[in-house]
């Protein structure tokens, strides 16, 4: 097993700005190895052909690990392929994130050495507002509206408490409503995790990884209650009573809400397409 690498699942959509990250990395001297992610053949051939040429990347295929490769095919197969990469320190990477720092930082950052799993802010924005508000609770019923959906929010409370029934140490305080009897009157945090990038060592997450996986194996049922794959990773950790680590700053929109950015230590850590 090599021990640091960068891992990414690549939709065709994504595949040059996938490369141009990949060209930009290897421009700035990062010369981690690089594993390509892909369910059947989703990278288009001229994309390969520019891809092959980058020093120390490899192109492995879900279908090969499994029988249901399909099955895989959504915000998933991050898990699938955190899982069963040859790295043992991983860096997750959306295909369509820019990094703008050298990431071999954050392996040597000391909440990363001591946790073994350094996790990134979701945007302030996304919270729950009025959810006992009875003219929104009677809209509802006609206009779903995620975030002030009060039958929406208990269900993913029942969700979330019947895999903590009680709240570990280390739980986010933002999320500590969860464990209230009370529907919170005021705004509270929705979303808590931006998954576009993650650091995890596999060796100290062996069970973390096994939560992770079986929670995005399970997708039907646990996307009904977080977008996609990014709470699965800290809310793993917790069932699997391991610690880990949250940027201390929440990411944030530019350019007229075009450009998501995160920040490290006060400097632009990395980008996504809003």
């Amino acid at each position: 097993m090599s021990k640091k690498g960068i891992v990414i699942a690549v939709p065709k959509k994504y595949e040059k700005t996938c490369l141009s990250n990949i060209q930009k990395l290897r421009a700035s001297n990062c010369m981690l190895p690089i594993e390509i992610w892909e369910v059947g053949s989703e990278v288009s051939d001229s994309a390969r052909a520019e891809l092959s040429k980058i020093e120390h990347l490899e192109f492995k295929k879900v279908d090969d690990f499994c029988d249901n490769p399909k099955h895989w095919k959504g915000f998933q197969i991050k898990a699938f392929i955190v899982y069963h990469t040859t790295f043992q320190e991983v860096l997750l990477i959306d295909a369509d994130v820019i990094l703008h720092l050298d990431p071999n930082l954050l392996f040597e950052d000391e909440n990363y050495l001591t946790t073994g799993a350094y996790f990134f802010r979701d945007l302030d924005k996304w919270q729950f507002t009025e959810l006992t508000n009875k003219w929104e609770q009677f809209l509802q019923k006609f206009f779903y509206k995620k975030f002030k959906n009060a039958a929406f929010f208990l269900k993913r409370k029942n969700w979330l408490t019947a895999l903590l029934p009680e709240k570990k140490s280390n739980f986010p305080a933002e999320w500590d409503y969860m464990y209230s009897d009370n529907i919170p009157a005021e705004p509270v945090k929705e979303a808590l995790q931006e998954s576009g990038v993650v650091f995890m060592d596999k060796e100290k997450h062996k069970d973390s990884l096994q939560v992770i996986y079986d929670l995005n194996d399970n997708h039907k049922e646990t996307y009904q209650y977080v977008w996609g794959d990014k709470e699965t990773f800290w809310i793993a950790c917790l069932v699997a009573d391991t610690e880990f680590y949250f940027n201390p700053t929440a990411g944030y929109e530019t350019n007229d809400n075009e450009i998501l950015t995160h920040e490290y230590k006060g400097k632009v850590f990395f980008s996504q397409k809003g």
